[in-house]
């Protein structure tokens, strides 16, 4: 069928019914996948959560065959637990129709009926309220997992703190999309079932047989200052605390990726972003005979969770954050992302994102840090607020787009 096209602004699209969303890039390096409705659904839950997802999309992708004239045109968009013990469901949602926004021109199917776009919301200053672990406790929580390291425990713990936005109104999730996209440009932003947020951490992309992703951990803020931004990259460069907090990272992320693929690790570097510049190590391979067929979602399912969302080993961190953090994660911190019928896609970790309420007035955000022997209780706290910026001045109305 030939597509057709409209020449018009993402944040037009975006206002178009408030589709599910995954882009990056900024001008004409812009690029995102839209969509409209729901052709299929699937959710599931527990330690199998990403089986039942993957087989759940192959049976539907299986039924499908024949009915689109490229399998890289079905698409499915997916937001999975950080936990298998959450009360929340992992979800995954193939749209009825898909749009292609590149260049100032969205793309879609002949025929395909899209929403029009809807008129900007009164955007009333939202309360932000102290979530189920508040700053003191957060500061108790980080003095409390230093000293389970140090008595040998675990070596690394990444530990989370939750705010609420919540207002008269619901929030205006076009707005906030259009502005998560404006500001974080090297970050991948998304909506998936009322999760949304822009995430700078690639867990994998897959591409065929080549599967890549950027392991980020160890971080300092950026002032806007260029002499000063200068100065912390290159203390941040040399820092044992970050570059002992990155190397877990990179190594959960590359050793995993290893028993499926031939895998090549870059150097850590700094990675300078709009308020927050990370440690980051590039990773790639590609997929071994045996793993070919493995999607992205297949992958991901194998990266789940790293060191630079838990921690390491692995099951002890994972077993302290509940009593630690005394809340449920829901998809804060799991994959979130997209997949199409030939097992291409692209997975990020839900960072620097919000879970939306049911009733839309409301977003529940979250922000965490990687604690390890070195951390002081009253810095990674002030890390936590830095990675909030992005989802609370999204969320602003000072600033309309």
């Amino acid at each position: 069928m030939t597509p057709r096209v409209r020449r018009e602004a993402f944040a037009t699209s975006v206002r178009r019914g408030t589709p599910l969303v995954w882009a990056t890039g900024a001008g004409d390096d812009l690029r995102a996948l839209l969509g409209w409705g729901e052709r299929f659904r699937a959710t599931a839950s527990g330690p199998e959560r990403f089986t039942a997802l993957a087989d759940a999309f192959r049976a539907f992708a299986a039924q499908s065959a024949g009915s689109t004239d490229d399998p890289h045109d079905l698409v499915a968009f997916a937001t999975l637990t950080f936990s298998p013990n959450s009360d929340a469901a992992s979800t995954l949602v193939v749209p009825q129709v898909l749009g292609r926004w590149s260049r100032g021109v969205l793309t879609v199917p002949d025929g395909a009926e899209v929403p029009d776009p809807t008129a900007p919301a009164e955007f009333e200053e939202l309360d932000l309220l102290p979530g189920d672990l508040t700053r003191e406790r957060y500061r108790r929580a980080v003095a409390t997992a230093v000293a389970r390291i140090e008595a040998g425990e675990f070596a690394k713990v990444v530990l989370a703190r939750d705010l609420e936005a919540a207002g008269p109104d619901p929030v205006d999730v076009p707005a906030v999309l259009t502005r998560l996209q404006q500001a974080n440009p090297d970050s991948f932003t998304f909506h998936v079932d009322g999760l949304v947020g822009a995430s700078p951490e690639l867990l994998v992309a897959r591409r065929g047989p080549t599967v890549i992703s950027r392991a980020l951990a160890g971080s300092a803020p950026v002032t806007g200052d260029p002499q000063q931004d200068d100065q912390l990259a290159e203390r941040l460069a040399h820092s044992a605390k970050d570059l002992e907090e990155h190397r877990y990272a990179a190594h959960s992320v590359a050793d995993r990726l290893a028993t499926l693929a031939d895998v090549m690790v870059s150097s850590p570097s700094v990675w300078r972003l709009t308020r927050i510049m990370h440690l980051a190590t590039d990773i790639s391979g590609t997929l071994r005979p045996d793993h070919a067929h493995r999607s992205a979602l297949d992958v991901a399912a194998a990266l789940h969770p790293s060191a630079a969302v838990c921690g390491t080993p692995t099951e002890a961190a994972a077993s302290v954050l509940a009593e630690l953090e005394g809340f449920d994660r829901g998809r804060y911190a799991g994959p979130v992302g997209w997949l199409d019928a030939t097992g291409d896609g692209e997975f990020a970790l839900a960072l620097r994102c919000g879970q939306l309420s049911p009733d839309g007035r409301s977003v529940r955000l979250y922000a965490g840090g990687g604690i390890v022997a070195d951390s002081v209780p009253s810095a990674e706290l002030a890390e936590t607020a830095q990675k909030f910026l992005p989802m609370y001045e999204a969320l602003s109305p000072v600033a309309r787009p």
